[in-house]
């Protein structure tokens, strides 16, 4: 491992380190994530401690184990929103000389999952304009936050300075926090 990042084992005792605030800060952020993204929260925040422990996500020494363990629930819920199913890749094949050859596996996707999903997406989708039907600057802000466009480009589509911006954000998230407190349930 490079200098710049947590060992495996610095890794596992900083989280073996988080304190019970910092679990439901955690776990807050995974719902707002899973929300958006068809998944439970759960579900995010054991992948992160997975992927983090594992070294397949390093952490930089210089930044705090809750924050980013947020940012890589919110990749995998990003990652999971695009829906883009991961080209499956098989080790086994060989050519004459025995060296290995990557052959793409063909995955089929399940026509019942995906209408599922599209229809759990569609609900969350017009739960949140329920949500937020009263406040027109809320909603743009949602759907551009959801669209992953970055904070400045979110200002500008508004027409909003950063306190304007954070304002907003906070709105957004306490409405959400007050109208689904365990997350989504399907």
């Amino acid at each position: 491992m490079s200098g710049s990042t947590l060992d495996l084992v610095e890794a596992r005792q900083a989280i073996e380190r988080l304190t019970s605030a910092d679990l439901l800060r955690l776990r807050k952020a995974g719902r707002q994530y899973a929300f958006a993204a068809g998944c439970e929260a759960d579900d995010l925040l054991n992948e992160a401690v997975c992927q983090t422990i594992e070294g397949v996500r390093n952490c930089p020494r210089e930044m705090a184990m809750v924050p980013f363990l947020i940012g890589v629930m919110r990749s995998r819920a990003s990652g999971r929103q695009q829906k883009v199913e991961p080209e499956l890749v098989s080790a086994d094949a060989t050519d004459a000389e025995g060296r290995v050859l990557h052959e793409p596996v063909e995955t089929k996707p399940n026509v019942e999952e995906l209408a599922l999903t599209r229809e759990d997406a569609s609900a969350r989708r017009n739960a949140l304009e329920a949500l937020f039907a009263d406040d027109e600057e809320a909603t743009l802000f949602l759907w551009a936050y959801l669209d992953d466009l970055s904070k400045e480009e979110i200002m500008a589509m508004i027409g909003v300075d950063l306190t304007a911006y954070a304002t907003i954000r906070r709105r957004v998230r306490r409405r959400i926090g007050a109208a689904y407190p365990n997350g989504w349930t399907s």
